[in-house]
């Protein structure tokens, strides 16, 4: 046998007497009979843990080193050892520590991008609504009142066309950074979607109210904004409507709101109005009303269709993708885009059974176009993220339909995946079972590399306004660019989005973009059997 070396002795002498006491100690109290016997050695082990006298077995650590004497064992050893163990532990605790704190951080940021806008840092339409519907509560108990205000900036279109998507960014953030020196602590700031943004007053009179408008407006008009090219002045339309004297429901105080904006709007913008009952906010609330009214209409007699727009692959010049666009056929067969009716849908709580019917118009199509190899994608609504059925409605319109893996696309808009964040997570994980690849459309607002590391989706579609400006702006292609390395990162697919010049399609491909989607690939159409046939019988060149 081979000679032990000393710290192997010491090993073993201090493993032997530190099982050998507390073992000890167990059987000392079963044999006085201070333990129940019969359970077996692992319930007496549990019982004696439980027992007045734990504290003997607790005091292992002195009889060990009396015992370590008495071995002859080194005391300097000893002390040498319990340093080394006592090192190894605090290392491991602060190890362990800094990993609760990572992941403390990384869920106070994901908590704080599922509840704010990414560009502007303003609360989201959906937690604003949440802090509305709350203090609406509060102030129907207490009767208190307050104003909500919907202001909309009346130049930025007329920015985003003319100095780009960048400058339209710079734009929102500067104004965003006006509306937050200019409201009390108090006041709830929000940005409701585009260049909308919706600010609650509590414990305000319309007096106090009028007030606040007449000083934004006049702030506005001694600002100058830098948008990079050139400074700009802001304007807005501001509208308001009082609580509790217009309405006590939040979906009627948002419509007042709404209509009273719209009003100012119409009187050439840079004013406010208060809700007043007046010919024209009478006939924007109606409108509203009756957007109701034809929106359940269609849902009952199916007079909503889908047309279906190409996707070219740009390595070989094929189509082996569509996207679905919904669109409203009215009682005299005119389409109606869905930007003129989803608004009203998400209001009026129709968006969900609007997707249910697109999923399963979509998946039917798939089905009876079996024989082509191609797969089509389709947009969901950010209500149906909080439906509860949403992914066993879209596993059944792929089982209904025997539908391949890969077949069928969803998409989810960045702004839509940000606010719905966990909801997002939890659907993109469960779509994967199935073979349902998911696409993140209009994408290029948020903090795109944290975001993409929160959602494992299959495929980007970047922003059609980057794309508009990719071959006039040198801002908008380093940024494509960017885009474009961090999706090969993640091996994330990228769809240029808006393409509507036949020329743009040489510069993407040097930006290694995998699609190009727009005006200039196809229109979209209802029959996409004879895109089909078509491109079968001749391949379609793109030079």
């Amino acid at each position: 046998m081979l000679p032990l070396s000393e710290t192997t002795k010491y090993t073993l002498y201090g493993a032997f007497f530190g099982l050998c006491f507390p073992v000890g100690a167990i059987i000392y109290l079963y044999l006085i009979g201070d333990l129940p016997g019969g359970p077996g050695p692992v319930a007496m082990i549990v019982t004696a843990h439980e027992n007045r006298l734990l504290y003997f077995i607790d005091t292992a650590p002195f009889f060990l080193s009396l015992f370590a004497r008495l071995a002859g064992i080194r005391q300097d050893k000893l002390l040498k050892f319990s340093a080394s163990l006592e090192q190894q532990v605090a290392a491991k605790t602060e190890s362990l520590r800094r990993a609760l704190d990572e992941a403390k951080e990384a869920n106070d940021k994901i908590v704080h991008m599922a509840e704010h806008d990414a560009l502007t840092g303003l609360l989201n339409r959906r937690r604003f609504q949440n802090e509305l519907e709350k203090w609406m509560l509060i102030a129907l108990r207490y009767q208190r009142s307050a104003i909500l205000i919907f202001m909309d900036l009346d130049k930025f279109k007329f920015v985003n066309d003319n100095y780009g998507h960048i400058a339209g960014d710079r734009y929102l953030v500067a104004v965003s950074e006006l509306l937050t020196r200019t409201f009390r602590a108090t006041d709830i700031i929000s940005r409701w979607g585009g260049d909308e943004f919706a600010i609650l007053l509590p414990e305000t009179s319309s007096q106090a109210a009028t007030e606040v408008a007449n000083k934004l407006l006049r702030l506005f008009n001694d600002t100058d904004i830098d948008l990079g090219e050139r400074k700009l002045r802001p304007s807005a339309s501001i509208g308001m409507a009082l609580f509790p004297d217009h309405a006590t429901d939040l979906d009627e105080l948002v419509t007042y709101a709404d209509a009273a904006m719209y009003e100012a709007k119409s009187t050439g913008g840079n004013c406010w109005r208060i809700y007043s009952s007046s010919q024209q906010e009478m006939a924007r609330v109606q409108e509203h009303v009756q957007w109701e009214v034809r929106l359940r209409r269609a849902l009952e007699n199916d007079q909503f269709l889908l047309l279906y727009q190409p996707l070219l692959r740009l390595s070989d010049n094929t189509t082996p993708g569509y996207e679905a666009l919904l669109r409203m056929e009215d009682r005299d067969g005119q389409l109606i885009s869905p930007g003129l009716f989803l608004g009203s849908a998400e209001r009026f709580g129709l968006s969900v059974p609007i997707d249910r019917m697109v999923i399963r118009k979509t998946a039917r199509k798939i089905g009876a176009l079996s024989q082509h190899p191609i797969w089509v994608s389709l947009n969901l609504s950010r209500s149906s993220l909080e439906d509860p059925q949403l992914f066993e409605n879209i596993e059944a319109a792929i089982h209904e339909n025997s539908l391949r893996s890969g077949q069928l696309h969803i998409e989810i808009t960045e702004a839509t995946a940000l606010e719905y964040l966990n909801q997002a997570r939890t659907l993109i994980s469960k779509l994967k079972t199935i073979g349902c690849p998911v696409v993140l459309d209009d994408f290029g607002h948020g903090p795109a590399r944290q975001f993409l590391q929160q959602l494992p989706v299959d495929m980007i579609k970047i922003n059609g306004d980057l794309i508009r400006n990719l071959s006039t702006q040198q801002g908008a292609q380093k940024l494509v660019r960017d885009i474009v390395a961090l999706a090969r990162e993640k091996e994330i697919q990228v769809t240029a989005k808006h393409v509507e010049d036949e020329n743009l399609l040489d510069l993407l491909r040097e930006l290694d973009i995998d699609y190009a989607q727009g005006f200039a690939i196809g229109m979209p159409v209802e029959a996409i059997e004879q895109q089909l046939l078509f491109s079968t019988e001749e391949e379609r060149t793109y030079d």
